[in-house]
């Protein structure tokens, strides 16, 4: 299971303090953290990256046609840059996340809205969390008192007024929302008025190609459900789902601690085998076997197989896989891997994140250094005064 994970959401120059505030924001809006708990013990990215993750929103969605803006930190403040590495919105945030859908969501005095392009406040700055657009809508934190989480939609007005707890999703089918209400309910899937359509269930997780995962039982329940949209479970018996979600079709699933791969129909695609395992992204999916890291396609055909020494590797982003290549210390240094499984950027990053519209954000602890790479590895942005 990887990062995107980035997705949250978010990763980091900033202080101690303001990590923590952002991984705060995080845990408000989205209440289905045990597989991503599970993810941050395997590999410990850029603080911020944490954030990006656990929001979903690593890869958001820039405006068609328009360069791609990146979130960069100097000293204690947050701008933007281009892809050439010039500073286009000049730092003066505490936090920012990347542009989704034509805006970008900014932290100033403790509270978060939303700017422009042009970098001019579009939705007031006055909310205690939110999410990045998706789909023209928004999950937003308004800091009120038992339910102060809601949607709204790129000009601001309420989608969905605040009638939640916490939401993880607000684009599924037909416009379903992710959310719960009260701790005794359990999660649910609610129309945009806030009335329950499908569940409640003790744990689900947000829509993706027409299929949520849903767990039914207790903390002992032997295994989760695959449910469509219409609520209907999908296989015969509950089975061990290893990823959040499904990718290309599949998603990862347990038996035996070992890990394969279950069609949107509930059937094993690809026997389980594996010891550790992502998602499938650009065709492939990097799986460990025996301590040795490989990618396979959908067949479970080896295609590649990893440099000696790998201790942990996301899925393909942008053609590159971000591999952890200390296996004595995971997470100690951090490379890129190619689809081939030959070194694309040698490992010598403290830490790092995937590679999203050509560029990735790493750092290094002793130099107390944040840069954006291109996929040659070339430093294109530094940052300066960079505390992760």
């Amino acid at each position: 299971m990887g990062a995107r994970e980035q997705e949250e959401a978010a990763r980091t120059n900033t202080t101690k303090t303001s990590v923590a505030d952002e991984f705060l924001m995080a845990c408000t809006l989205m209440h289905s953290l045990p597989d991503l708990c599970r993810w941050m013990n395997r590999r410990r990215p850029l603080a911020l990256a944490v954030i990006y993750a656990l929001l979903g929103i690593g890869c958001g969605r820039q405006m068609s046609g328009a360069s791609p803006l990146f979130p960069a930190p100097q000293g204690p403040t947050w701008g933007f840059i281009d892809n050439r590495g010039k500073t286009v919105i000049a730092p003066r945030f505490e936090a920012a996340l990347p542009y989704s859908e034509g805006l970008a969501a900014v932290k100033r005095e403790g509270r978060w809205g939303y700017i422009d392009r042009n970098g001019s406040e579009v939705i007031p700055i006055r909310y205690r969390a939110v999410q990045s657009f998706r789909n023209g809508v928004a999950i937003v934190d308004t800091g009120l008192p038992d339910h102060p989480v809601g949607v709204i939609d790129t000009s601001g007005s309420w989608v969905t007024p605040p009638l939640f707890r916490s939401l993880s999703a607000a684009d599924g089918p037909d416009g379903l929302l992710l959310g719960q209400k009260e701790p005794a309910e359990g999660s649910g899937f609610y129309d945009r008025t806030g009335k329950l359509v499908l569940g409640p269930y003790f744990l689900a997780f947000p829509f993706v190609q027409g299929r949520a995962r849903v767990k039914t039982g207790g903390r002992t329940s032997s295994g989760d459900w695959l449910i469509d949209a219409s609520g209907t479970l999908l296989p015969k018996k509950p089975v061990v789902l290893d990823g959040i979600r499904f990718s290309e079709g599949l998603i990862a699933i347990r038996q035996d601690r070992k890990l394969g791969y279950m069609d949107l129909e509930g059937n094993i695609a690809i026997e389980p085998r594996y010891d550790q395992g992502g998602e499938f992204a650009e065709r492939f999916a990097a799986v460990q076997l025996e301590g040795h890291w490989m990618f396979i396609d959908k067949s479970g055909t080896v295609t590649a197989e990893f440099p000696a020494g790998v201790a942990f590797a996301e899925p393909l982003s942008d053609g590159l896989s971000l591999v952890s290549a200390d296996r004595d210390q995971p997470g100690r240094k951090y490379g890129y891997v190619g689809p081939n499984g030959k070194w694309a950027i040698l490992p010598i990053w403290d830490d790092a994140q995937p590679f999203h519209e050509g560029l990735a954000y790493v750092g290094t602890w002793k130099a107390g250094k944040t840069a954006y790479i291109d996929r040659k590895g070339r430093i294109i942005w530094e940052g300066r005064n960079a505390q992760p």
